[in-house]
């Protein structure tokens, strides 16, 4: 049963990995990367610079972190997929 279900994620992740090699032009490979790369930094650094005006309220928000990190690793997915 486990040899199976590696043999269906080893199935999806060759066709995604073809998909993003092969019939992606570099020019859209680069420009997803780059909006992934983007909108994960904008996030980081909303995360980081926090509300200045209102101290009353929390710090931090954690909802930019977490899309932070998503971004970051849907990047770093699409980066494994075209070079590994």
């Amino acid at each position: 049963m486990p040899s199976m279900l590696c043999d269906v994620f080893s199935d999806l992740w060759n066709k995604f990995s073809y998909w993003v090699t092969v019939e992606w032009s570099y020019l859209v490979f680069i420009l997803i990367v780059c909006i992934f790369a983007l909108l994960g930094g904008f996030a980081l650094v909303s995360f980081v610079k926090g509300p200045k005006y209102n101290k009353d309220k929390k710090p931090f928000k954690w909802s930019t972190l977490i899309v932070a990190i998503l971004m970051f690793g849907l990047m770093a997915i699409v980066l494994a997929a075209r070079f590994a």
